[in-house]
């Protein structure tokens, strides 16, 4: 199962080339992390024009960029599925159109609600499309130099946010804000242009491969089935089964075979904690220090240290080494467990200057999670898969982004104190980093190290079900004198 991200016509089936065109599919996501993330991050000049213009309240206005976000997030099972049936070409450069036209249909806005629509709905769904297909694709392409490459990506949104906020405020001042809504809608269709160089690849862990010289044939592993004789031969007795439709219909878009190997939810239940807990200093490390009697500017311009941070922990997470026992699923685990025990000492932070040294080693650490956690997808779903795999964690993911402000600012709201957040943000980073390290116990080792796209094997559960078939498609091959399916282990 997973993705092919080929599209109509695959070609021949390769290993990843850890390089090569690779490079111009990180630039495309140079260009879509820039233009998504970086415009995200950037909206928040427009913010008191909204609420005057419209007479709306600061909780009403921000909630668009919460829309923009959640949506990015929980749409990303979609882009994977969408990815998975059309292709990550095409995927990308409908989701730039679709992001672009979220702009532009906000010229003709009357109300809040419409901008709702069509910034936060509309404009979150093409970011999705395009960001999730992207940076999976770049995890096909590489293999050791997956990190970097992300981190090259990555690193987009970073650097445009310093940009793009004066640009955007001299675009409204020249053509107000619906003028300046268009010509941003006219940067985000970058998008599409550059989406054209994410090149499909198919990978030899995409296909199962016959007997007969040269016959490639689609594998399990994208249509979360086997080829049709194989299917009729193993799965008779459920052929009229209700169930067994339904699951071949969500299994021919997305992996689903995933939500059923111990490893990859384990991580799951990482990543939600890390999405729950890992915007609470963002939100309220300026707050508190206006709290302890920092004047407005200062207290503001620990976000930019913090963004300063960011961009310098996105640039040099790259330069990190892998071994063989240390791989970059452990090095996302102790990121994020940093992350959270240098949180739970923030509360200790009372003066200007520990404020803003908390706010760089946390920008550093937030920065480098990012690469971290894309490549560690690949490695614990598998680059094959890498589409489904991104899809779900992301999903899950936008969940903890959306429940844990809220939990926080209950915290807030019923203790009187910002420290009580940070403790409850810091403990969900610091659990999301150890349970990461739980994988290396044996009961969630895979049961074989074999790999020939340099991954590691997937785990015993989903090896004890593809010997099953072999061994059920030989034994009718002996019977039905039929070419037996040699099902290849997909690589994890």
């Amino acid at each position: 199962m997973g993705t092919l991200c080929h599209g109509r016509k695959p070609g021949r089936p390769v290993n990843p080339p850890d390089g090569g065109w690779g490079w111009m599919v990180a630039l495309a996501g140079f260009v879509v992390s820039a233009c998504s993330y970086g415009v995200m991050r950037s909206v928040g000049v427009f913010f008191v024009t909204w609420q005057d213009y419209f007479s709306m309240t600061a909780a009403e206005t921000g909630l668009i960029q919460s829309i923009i976000t959640g949506v990015l997030n929980l749409a990303a099972p979609i882009a994977g599925a969408l990815s998975n049936r059309f292709g990550c070409r095409v995927v990308v450069m409908a989701g730039g159109v679709i992001s672009s036209v979220g702009f532009v249909l906000s010229l003709w806005a009357t109300s809040l609600f419409h901008l709702y629509v069509t910034v936060g709905f509309l404009t979150g769904f093409g970011y999705s499309l395009s960001l999730i297909t992207t940076m999976a694709t770049i995890g096909r392409y590489f293999t050791t130099h997956r990190l970097r490459a992300n981190s090259f990506a990555a690193i987009g949104a970073s650097f445009v946010s310093f940009a793009f906020p004066p640009l955007f405020q001299y675009l409204m001042d020249e053509y107000t804000w619906r003028g300046a809504l268009v010509l941003i809608g006219g940067i985000v269709l970058h998008i599409a242009g550059f989406g054209a160089l994410v090149r499909p690849i198919l990978l030899k862990g995409d296909v199962t491969t016959n007997k007969t010289p040269g016959e490639v044939q689609e594998s399990s592993a994208q249509s979360s089935r086997l080829s049709d004789n194989n299917t009729s031969l193993t799965l008779t007795t459920e052929k009229h089964s209700l169930t067994k439709v339904v699951l071949d219909k969500i299994g021919s878009v997305i992996d689903i075979r995933l939500l059923t190997e111990p490893r990859f939810l384990l991580f799951c239940v990482a990543v939600f904690l890390f999405g729950f807990g890992r915007f609470v200093p963002n939100i309220y490390i300026v707050p508190r220090a206006r709290a302890f009697g920092v004047e407005e500017y200062p207290s503001a311009f620990l976000l930019s240290i913090l963004a300063i941070g960011d961009i310098v922990g996105r640039a040099s997470v790259g330069l990190l080494p892998e071994w063989p026992r240390f791989r970059r699923a452990d090095q996302y685990a102790l990121n994020t467990f940093l992350m959270g025990f240098i949180t739970l000492f923030a509360p200790l932070a009372k003066t200007y200057v520990t404020m803003a040294v908390y706010s760089a080693c946390y920008g550093l650490l937030m920065g480098g999670c990012v690469p971290l956690l894309y490549s560690a997808i690949a490695e614990i779903g598998g680059a094959n898969r890498m589409s489904s795999a991104l899809g779900i964690i992301m999903f899950l993911r936008g969940i903890g982004n959306l429940a844990g402000p809220p939990f926080s600012g209950w915290l807030r709201d019923i203790t009187g104190s910002f420290d009580a957040t940070l403790l409850e943000g810091g403990g969900c980073l610091v659990l999301a980093g150890l349970l990461p390290f739980v994988l290396h116990l044996r009961v969630f080792q895979p049961a074989s190290t074999d790999d020939k796209v340099g991954e590691h094997e997937s785990d015993g559960t989903r090896l004890s079900l593809l010997v099953a078939e072999r061994e059920e498609s030989n034994t009718a091959s002996t019977h039905n004198h039929e070419t037996s399916v040699v099902i290849r282990e997909t690589a994890v």
